[in-house]
């Protein structure tokens, strides 16, 4: 999604990635959890590229260690083959990814934003304070294929507190059945201008001006997806940004003033949230639209005329 100025806008919506909605189930035991992060039933499109995060999940620390800060103590990926019968399912590796049961997919886990490779009880401990990220990535296989793990263990996730000695065992498993489907949603291309605003309008921060519907078009949907959703990606440093802000591109003069993103409603889209397309149906498919509105926004106590440029990704999630 592009946008042009303050006295002329633009915005433009843009297909980017696919990725797979998630579910999160944990069974308690006595000394920790096993984790299932993605759905029993998992429907992907054919055609995903090679390297793409195809489905993510989270854990909070409180949920892996019982505090807001953990300490990893012991990470082990394991990789899964086919293997003989009777033999151990599955080998430790130095990841980040790890083999999956399924034909064209891996996983991996990150701590801290970074991809986690094997860590050893003898090697200092890593502490984190945000959800660890847990992805399904489609590999270089030249076919991704139907199948069905085995509840397979892929991860040891030991943790501490930041102050404890009692080890805490996660595991994290794949207990998923895949099918593939043929074909995807499209999301085309498209631009917003919003007609040119007079610095006056603008009265104080969070003033808005300008303000014109838009709909983001998801076509051409194939029918068997138990689930179809999207997300909104603003592109750019959203640091600082308030609720359905984007952040200004680097062609932008203006200062100030930034570009809102609203639902039909009013209410400022929440950006990086998974929503859900309540009108797809899995046995027909179809074509849908998303109603929108978009106006500039004050954000400073001082407005500079200029040119107003900003930009999202209609990131589709399939399940």
């Amino acid at each position: 999604m592009k946008m042009h100025r303050l006295d002329l806008k633009a915005m433009r919506v843009v297909e980017r990635a696919v990725a797979a909605s998630l579910g999160l189930t944990a069974a308690t035991s006595a000394f920790g959890a096993d984790f299932r992060p993605f759905p029993t039933a998992l429907s992907l499109p054919r055609g995903v590229a090679a390297n793409t995060v195809v489905a993510r999940a989270y854990l909070t620390p409180q949920t892996l260690c019982g505090e807001g800060t953990c300490r990893l103590v012991n990470f082990r990926p394991i990789s899964h083959v086919n293997v003989a019968s009777g033999d151990v399912p599955g080998f430790v590796s130095n990841g980040p990814t790890v083999i999956t049961e399924i034909k064209g997919l891996r996983m991996q886990v990150l701590v801290n934003g970074e991809p986690q490779t094997r860590l050893d009880e003898n090697q200092p401990s890593i502490k984190f304070s945000s959800p660890i990220e847990i992805q399904l990535l489609r590999d270089a296989s030249p076919e991704l294929g139907n199948g069905t793990t085995a509840d397979s263990i892929q991860f040891w996730f030991f943790t501490k507190t930041t102050s404890g000695t009692n080890r805490i065992d996660n595991y994290i498993r794949l207990n998923t059945r895949l099918t593939r489907i043929e074909g995807s949603c499209s999301v085309p291309s498209r631009t917003v201008e919003l007609q040119p605003a007079r610095v006056g309008r603008l009265t104080g921060v969070g003033a808005t001006a300008g303000e014109r519907s838009f709909q983001i078009n998801i076509d051409d949907c194939p029918k068997g997806y138990n689930k179809i959703l999207y997300r909104l990606k603003p592109v750019g440093d959203t640091v600082g940004t308030s609720a359905g802000v984007l952040p200004l591109s680097a062609e932008s003069t203006a200062k100030g003033v930034r570009i809102r993103v609203t639902d039909s409603a009013g209410a400022p889209v929440a950006f990086d949230t998974s929503n859900r397309i309540d009108a797809y149906s899995k046995d027909t498919g179809g074509s849908f639209s998303i109603p929108m509105r978009v106006s500039y926004v004050q954000t400073e106590a001082k407005v500079t005329p200029g040119t107003v440029n900003g930009a999202m990704s209609v990131l589709m999630e399939y399940q």
